[in-house]
């Protein structure tokens, strides 16, 4: 007895094991923050699906969310947006992580979160090379400025030592706005949401619609091939007549001098 009561709750425990992963795949998407000193760059990819009709709503609705700031700060990077039959929209945009499972789930609403994926690049080394470089550029920005001072220098080294510290300035600059975008990717993560209508198989009626109408198509453009065929030609027939009828007269008069001959 006590054998297969063991048996019973380690079929129980797996099965709660199995209903846990299964409905996984239905939760929400979280944010991603760096920890313990890490240097990781996040970004998510969702799918969406939503009834037919529903895409466009769901889509402005989420970017007007973004756009207001409803979720905490979001910028919108991009925003594609398709009203063919067939609903196929997305955005792309930034937004702290505290705010991504807000922002998703409400995208979702009254739709289904098919799918998800969540990658990170790692900006260590691309950190580390900018501040390495930032450091180089203020100690030759400092020596520079050094040089400047002194009261010996001609004028031709004065200007060449002022474009060499305008040169500076410039990839200082340049370092500093590479700093703030790689603190902008750190402090936020890259959101793609994929909106798209679920399939809904078209009505018998509406086949047989469909069916006439292509038919009617097809007519129409026969109609207007033959017609177009037939406009095209009839300069040619207007010339070949009279030639067809000097042909046939000048065949007459040989035939007839033959005979006579």
């Amino acid at each position: 007895m006590h054998k297969w009561m063991m048996g019973l709750m380690a079929l129980l425990a797996l099965v709660g094991c199995s209903d846990h992963s299964a409905s996984g795949g239905g939760a929400s998407l979280q944010g991603e923050s760096n920890r313990n000193g890490s240097l990781l760059a996040y970004e998510h990819t969702v799918a969406i699906q939503l009834p037919s009709g529903q895409v466009l709503e769901r889509f402005n609705a989420t970017r007007e969310a973004c756009n207001s700031g409803r979720f905490g700060a979001c910028n919108l990077l991009n925003a594609d947006e398709n009203s063919s039959a067939r609903a196929y929209s997305n955005l792309t945009l930034r937004i702290v992580p505290e705010g991504v499972e807000p922002l998703v789930a409400f995208a979702t609403e009254g739709g289904e979160l098919t799918s998800r994926n969540t990658r990170s690049e790692d900006l260590a080394q691309a950190v580390a090379d900018n501040q390495r470089q930032r450091e180089q550029l203020l100690l030759q920005q400092q020596t520079l400025q050094a040089y400047q001072a002194r009261k010996d220098l001609s004028v031709s080294d004065m200007l060449a030592l002022a474009k060499e510290l305008a040169a500076v300035d410039v990839q200082l600059q340049a370092t500093a706005q590479e700093a703030a975008q790689q603190q902008r990717r750190l402090n936020t993560n890259l959101l793609t949401l994929n909106f798209s209508s679920l399939y809904q198989a078209p009505d018998r009626l509406d086949q047989i619609g469909g069916a006439f109408s292509d038919m009617l198509d097809n007519i129409t453009e026969g109609s207007v091939a033959a017609l177009q065929f037939v406009g095209r030609g009839l300069p040619f027939l207007v010339l070949l007549f009279p030639l067809a009828l000097l042909v046939r007269w000048l065949w007459l008069v040989v035939t007839r001098r033959k005979k006579t001959a």
